[in-house]
């Protein structure tokens, strides 16, 4: 009939379309002007991380400086008596290499410069003569100088010298528990050059473009700027220098980057509307009456089910009747889209993958009792919700109504998901670990044996004589670091391999007295020079054990170098070799009367790299592999090792082998 036509889809259309490209005009209106904000703030915001970076890297110099500046051993070899030596392996090479310093100073109350360190090498005395101290260093020496007994006062800021800016750090030398200021006195000056590379590096996170630093502000042009301002200058003052670099524009960059995808994409959409909108009218005008039939017909049943906390849905013949407020709630919806689930076929509301276990749970004629199947309803923006689920037919008819109630599954499944995570990251973390360790520890050996090898022709004249004996000097230094960082390489890749569990054992018949007591001779001189002696208790003689010879050599001088190391002198060290009664394992007990351990302690002596003493405390050199090591090789060997450990009164380290690798000598007739 005439007065049943659908309206011309082209005609019903055409508003929309002009609708939709004004959307998209203002769409891409807001766009540019959301990015130019955004860019905006964003230069603001790396602004104000750079301020913080270069203010956290000048408190990190005066933290370095007040360690040095408090430090009672530069009291004594550089105040009261220089000791250029002392300096130059705690202060000015030292800390030339370790925190890349360019300058460091030891400056009298007089200004004038009395040791220096510049660029990783000793100032002459004609430059420290002639290095002229700028008025705002002077103020900075005069601020710590004047620092109230008792305390360290560091004054740290950016200094103007020569033709370059640098990031300078001044504190009065004074004892570690303070004290008044000396009038034969020194001050400590630390001094980083602020050239692109020592700027870069402070601001590596940020990944700044065309960084620039200057003392002329016109050289920056439109770009972002830093002012640096001189310590102790007035307000209003014009600062010393600029850091400059490129303002970051990431949001117009990208937009720039896409503007073809964005036209592309419109012209899609305008197409793609035109059509889904004349078959959207005619879909909406089949539909209607349905829809409000269904919608009348679930009024009966909503105050009953909206109660239940699962999903309680009535189905006609496979298609949704009336879905109550805890099944929208699971399907991401509420009761005013209720509209969207009634009167479609539950299948629709079912994963794709899952439609064939659904189907089976349809087939309910002649079950006794109720099954539930777990399987996966289809979420608002495609989220799929694992659900278990059961349908019961209504007055026994399968093809007619049915009932089906579903349960929640996300819950239950997210706590199994964050377990499994969890333990997934700890697998690949620790994986990537043991490679990367196995990695670079065999990319240093080449190098090393190279340096080996050159360094032995070196310090043996193979070649013929150096000329200078200094010469040869160098070379058995440098051919000893070598040996020790090809051990420390070695170490490592043990350390890898035992946490891939690929740790190779060449195994055979040791006696144990013999081997104890050449682990003892390597490191007598060591507990020598301690004053440190040295007991072994092995019983019963004659012991036999089918180990790794090298592993457990290992073990035993690792265990019996840090019992030296950290026993003081006179406090004996003993090394015990017993078998244990009851399992006739093997214990090999090291025990000092040394500094001790609380329990924490020995938890991080235990970890591979961990260091119980920290920073300028530590007094004791090494990389922290030795307990590890001595650890992992007895685990190997399928022992043990255990510590017990008090404070102030001393550690004793067991290492247990299995009784099947054990073997005593024969008792003689």
């Amino acid at each position: 009939m005439p007065g049943d036509r659908h309206p011309s889809p082209p005609l019903a259309t055409i508003p929309v379309l002009l609708l939709l490209g004004f959307a998209v005009v203002s769409i891409i209106a807001i766009l540019l002007t959301t990015a130019r904000h955004f860019d905006d703030g964003e230069a603001q915001r790396t602004t104000q991380r750079v301020t913080r970076m270069v203010a956290g890297s000048q408190a990190f110099l005066g933290l370095v400086l007040r360690d040095y500046a408090g430090w009672d051993a530069a009291v004594t070899h550089v105040v009261e008596k220089l000791d250029t030596v002392w300096a130059d392996e705690n202060i000015g090479v030292y800390l030339s290499g370790g925190y890349r310093l360019s300058i460091s100073m030891v400056v009298d109350r007089g200004g004038q410069v009395i040791y220096g360190v510049e660029d990783g090498k000793r100032m002459s005395p004609s430059r420290m003569r002639d290095i002229g101290l700028p008025e705002t260093m002077r103020r900075m020496i005069d601020h710590t100088v004047a620092a109230l007994p008792g305390t360290t006062e560091v004054a740290t800021g950016v200094v103007h010298m020569g033709d370059a800016l640098y990031l300078t750090g001044v504190a009065d030398i004074r004892p570690g528990l303070g004290g008044p200021s000396r009038d034969d006195g020194v001050v400590l000056i630390f001094m980083q050059k602020l050239d692109r590379v020592a700027v870069a590096r402070i601001l590596d996170p940020l990944l700044l473009d065309n960084i620039d630093i200057v003392t002329q502000p016109v050289a920056l042009d439109e770009r972002a700027r830093l002012p640096l301002a001189a310590f102790g200058s007035a307000p209003g003052e014009p600062p010393i220098g600029w850091i400059g670099w490129r303002a970051p524009r990431p949001a117009q960059d990208f937009l720039a980057g896409i503007y073809w995808v964005l036209a592309l994409v419109i012209m899609v959409l305008f197409v793609l509307t035109a059509h889904l909108l004349s078959r959207a009218q005619r879909a909406a005008l089949r539909e209607a009456g349905m829809n409000e039939a269904l919608l009348q017909l679930s009024g009966r049943y909503r105050g009953l089910i909206d109660a239940l906390p699962d999903m309680v849905c009535l189905m006609s013949e496979g298609r949704v009747s009336l879905i109550n407020a805890a099944g929208l709630s699971m399907l991401g919806l509420d009761s005013s889209n209720a509209a969207q689930v009634v009167g479609r076929p539950f299948l629709d509301l079912v994963a794709e993958d899952d439609r064939l276990i659904f189907h089976r749970a349809m087939q309910v004629r002649g079950r006794p009792g109720i099954d539930w199947v777990a399987l996966r309803l289809g979420g608002r923006g495609g989220e799929p919700v694992p659900v278990e689920l059961a349908v019961v037919p209504v007055l026994g008819e399968p093809l007619g109504e049915m009932t089906l109630v579903a349960r929640d599954r996300r819950p239950e499944l997210a706590r199994r998901e964050t377990l499994r995570a969890a333990e997934t990251r700890a697998a690949v973390a620790d994986r990537a670990k043991g490679q990367f360790l196995a990695n670079i520890s065999h990319e240093l050996r080449t190098p090393l044996n190279a340096i080996i090898g050159f360094s032995e022709i070196l310090r043996d004249e193979l070649l013929g004589p150096l000329g200078v004996p200094q010469y040869k000097e160098y070379a058995i230094d440098i051919h000893e670091g070598g040996l020790h960082l090809l051990r420390l390489v070695n170490d490592l890749l043990d350390i890898a391999r035992m946490d891939a569990g690929a740790l190779e054992l060449r195994e055979s018949w040791v006696e144990v007295a013999p081997l104890i007591e050449r682990c003892e001779r390597l490191l007598r001189q060591k507990a020598a020079e301690r004053g440190v002696p040295v007991r072994l208790d092995i019983s019963p003689p004659g012991l036999r054990v089918l180990v790794d010879e090298m592993r457990l050599k290992q073990i035993v001088v690792n265990l019996l170098g840090n019992a030296i190391r950290f026993s003081g002198s006179g406090q004996v060290v003993v090394i015990a070799v017993r078998l244990d009664g009851p399992t006739g394992d093997m214990l090999i007990d090291v025990a000092d009367h040394g500094i001790g351990m609380n329990v924490e302690a020995m938890r991080i002596a235990l970890e591979p790299f961990a260091q119980v003493e920290g920073g300028h405390n530590r007094r004791q050199p090494g990389a922290g592999l030795g307990l590890p090591l001595a650890k992992g090789y007895a685990e190997a060997h399928g022992g043990g090792l255990t510590m017990q450990s008090t404070p102030a009164v001393g550690t004793t380290v067991t290492v247990r082998l299995p009784a099947g690798r054990v073997a005593e000598a024969p008792k003689r007739a």
